[in-house]
């Protein structure tokens, strides 16, 4: 949820940048958002994964 009100904010930000470097640092951001949730997903299937699999209850 917070992750979305950032990456919504950047969004509006990257609207009224008129600098460079702004706008690659808040391009930047917004890429490393989408990274998290791809690995937060993963990391969610492998936790699944391993509580479903009786040889992995170790």
């Amino acid at each position: 949820m917070a992750q979305e009100w950032i990456e919504k904010q950047a969004v509006e930000l990257k609207t009224t940048c008129r600098d460079y470097k702004e706008l690659a640092l808040v391009d930047e951001l917004v890429r490393l958002l989408d990274e998290q949730d791809i690995r937060i997903e993963q990391l969610e299937g492998q936790l699944d994964g391993t509580l479903w699999s009786p040889s992995n209850w170790r």
